[in-house]
Formats: structure tokens, sequence, C-alpha cells
């Protein structure tokens, strides 16, 4: 095995099965919104706690962190040669997109507390 799991012709699928659904998502929020009644933070947070919406909104956060991981990875190896610079940063990036992951679904699971 490879010291970079996603090499070749799976990150380019990973990142044009994202970039679908990413837009998919955003055409669905567009039309959510514009077919809302009101523009107030209570009917929004009701929406984005139903349960379609959670999961919807979970599976566009996931896509769009894989998204960024392909892309900001291939332009850290394409653009750092130093290898500890290069380490370093891929590090900060995965630290960032992990963190960024892990504060969206702190919000997402507290529909399921309150």
């Amino acid at each position: 095995m490879s010291l970079y799991v996603l090499e070749g012709l799976r990150p380019w699928v990973i990142q044009r099965v994202s970039a679908v659904y990413i837009v998919l998502f955003i055409l669905y929020a567009i039309y959510c919104f514009f077919s809302a009644d009101t523009i107030a933070f209570a009917p929004w947070k009701e929406w984005l706690y139903h349960p379609f919406n959670t999961m919807v909104v979970g599976i566009f956060f996931i896509a769009l962190l894989f998204h960024a991981w392909i892309g900001m990875r291939d332009v850290v190896l394409d653009y750092v040669h130093n290898i500890m610079l290069r380490i370093f940063v891929l590090a900060m990036l995965i630290g960032v997109l992990i963190g960024s992951g892990l504060w969206l679904f702190r919000i997402l699971l507290l529909s399921v507390v309150s």
C-alpha cells in the first residue's frame, strides 16, 4: 500500500461526486430559502433540525470536507517541496478539517438532545 491512500482515479472520482452533491445541496438550500414563508432564526432552526435536513446537511459537509481535503492536498503536494513543511501544512490542514467536521456534528447532534 502506498504512502498516500488517495491516489489516481479514486480522488478524482471523490472530487467529482462530492462536487455534484454540493451543487445539488446548494440548489435545494436556495429552493428552501426562496420558498420559506419567513426569514427568521426560529423557522430556519426548525428547518435544520428536521431529520431529513439534518441528514442532508451532514452529508453535505462530509462531501465538502472531502472535496476540500483532496483539493488542498493536491495543491500542497504540487507546490510545497520541502518535506517537513509539507508534512506540517498537511497536518494543520487535516486538523482544521477534522475540527470543522467535529464542530458541525456537535451542532447537528444538539438537535437530538434538545
